[in-house]
């Protein structure tokens, strides 16, 4: 009887043992957790709620996906947004959505979504392991080294995540796993993750706790706007939070790495009312016009640091931001880095250097945003891996 290991009791580990055993009833399925719970970093997404997927087609999702996106496409077409939906809603976890498509458990309740894997798992009849760190794969032999045991296997699937929220177990073991095999692995920086700004109204704290909804964000490099971004953005005492400032820390961080010691991105305040409709009011409509639409704070900073209307016009589509850095791997959401897919068989998760080892998951090269793309990616790479293990 086959031995099917995945390691790694994350979202894409879980639905790699799901799949393991639902396409392969007759082997015997083993779950290693170094954690002594499943899903540890799970549990903390959507503050606790898990925003587990987004109801949109798969071109959505790719297209959601910043970096080798294109390698999820048969991954996508396996098992993506509307099959996880259907998986949750079948299992007694029915999903509801939420703005911007995201899918949240109904109960807004993470722990619902790891209790319907476990479900699933035990009636499946997969074994999970605990407390089980492993600490080397001899490869040519299939046998992994735990603390203090040794155990074969006939195909290993690797679900070991990033290297974000480490104190969760992503701490980046598996892409020396992977290195130890031949595997290329990238650099690994942060994504999804805030943007720090030194400008005086940040350090004065002048706009600090506003918070917009559905602002339009511009990454600009040499006057030129490399990204444009539609989403909620909240202004911190070190710079711009929310999803559109997380979304747009993968461009900021490209241009950190060729050196810019400075990036610039502009916010559109109204991006509903164009440049045009603003500046053909009188100045009397302009004010209730703007009184109306963004928070008073904001309109009498704006007024203060402009001298005609033109200029504050100017200002509420066109407001400056200079990012100097991120927060950092340790407040990142998502991981840039991993594994390089091209060594990677799209179509079955399996390592193009050894038939008997997949991946799924984070580990491999490839970011998406978060608003359950990151999280659809990851159970579609899961499920791939499983159906092919054999």
């Amino acid at each position: 009887m086959s031995e099917i290991i995945i390691i790694g009791g994350g979202p894409a580990g879980m639905m790699a043992a799901i799949s393991s055993k639902l396409h392969h009833p007759d082997a015997k399925v083993y779950l290693l957790e170094r954690n002594d719970v499943l899903g540890k970093k799970l549990r903390l997404t959507g503050g606790g709620r898990c925003n587990v997927t987004a109801n949109v087609d798969i071109e959505t999702v790719i297209a959601n996906v910043p970096k080798n996106g294109r390698f999820l496409y048969s991954a996508l077409n396996e098992f993506g947004p509307q099959k996880i939906i259907q998986f949750f809603n079948e299992n007694k976890c029915p999903l509801i959505e939420k703005d911007h498509f995201r899918m949240f458990p109904k109960s807004n309740k993470a722990s619902d979504i790891i209790d319907t894997f476990l479900n699933v798992m035990n009636k499946l009849k997969v074994k999970v392991f605990y407390q089980s760190f492993v600490q080397d794969i001899d490869f040519n032999n299939r046998i992994i080294t735990l603390q203090n045991k040794t155990i074969k296997y006939d195909t290993l699937i690797i679900a070991t995540g990033g290297a974000t929220y480490t104190h969760t177990g992503s701490d980046g073991n598996g892409y020396e796993l992977a290195k130890k095999l031949g595997h290329q692995v990238s650099k690994i920086l942060p994504a999804e993750v805030p943007l720090v700004s030194n400008d005086k109204f940040i350090q004065d704290k002048t706009l600090m706790g506003l918070s917009f909804k559905d602002i339009n964000l511009k990454i600009v490099h040499n006057n030129k706007i490399i990204r444009s971004i539609t989403h909620d953005l909240v202004i911190t005492h070190f710079g711009l939070s929310g999803p559109a400032a997380l979304r747009a820390s993968y461009d900021c961080i490209n241009l950190f790495e060729q050196q810019e010691k400075n990036v610039i991105v502009k916010i559109d305040f109204l991006p509903k009312i164009s440049h045009l409709e603003l500046s053909i009011l009188s100045k009397d409509d302009l004010l209730i016009t703007l009184n109306n639409n963004i928070p008073k704070r904001l309109l009498s900073y704006l007024k203060s640091i402009t001298s005609n209307t033109l200029d504050l016009i100017e200002k509420v589509k066109n407001f400056p931001v200079n990012i100097t850095q991120t927060r950092g791997m340790k407040v990142a959401f998502v991981t840039n880095g991993g594994i390089n897919p091209k060594e990677i068989n799209p179509k079955t998760m399996k390592s193009k250097l050894d038939v008997n080892v997949s991946f799924c998951g984070e580990i491999i090269d490839y970011n998406a945003y978060t608003g359950g793309y990151n999280i659809t990616c990851a159970l579609a790479t899961g499920y791939v891996a499983g159906k092919y293990a054999l």
